[in-house]
């Protein structure tokens, strides 16, 4: 699998820019969280991190918070929130 450009260029951060991109990134998951505007925070966050860390901390939050929601449980569907076409008639 081809790499992309951006992440052939880059190299590893050092200290100092790793901490930078983890505190965007909390920044920015707070805000999230918060149910606000985050666009500005966003482009801090893609700004500071390297692109593939970007993409790697996005899944991450994706499988936190579906990680959350499970925790609670999940309540199966049923024929009437089913499409037609999985239902039998």
């Amino acid at each position: 699998m081809p790499r992309e450009e951006s992440e052939k260029k880059s190299s590893f951060p050092n200290k100092e820019a790793r901490y930078i991109c983890w505190n965007a990134r909390d920044e920015y998951w707070k805000c999230i969280d918060s149910d606000e505007n985050c666009e500005s925070l966003r482009k801090i966050f893609e700004e500071k991190c390297p692109p593939i860390w970007v993409k790697h901390f996005d899944r991450r939050k994706q499988y936190l918070d579906f990680k959350e929601k499970m925790k609670d449980g999940f309540e199966p569907l049923s024929d009437e929130k089913l499409p037609k076409i999985l239902t039998k008639d």
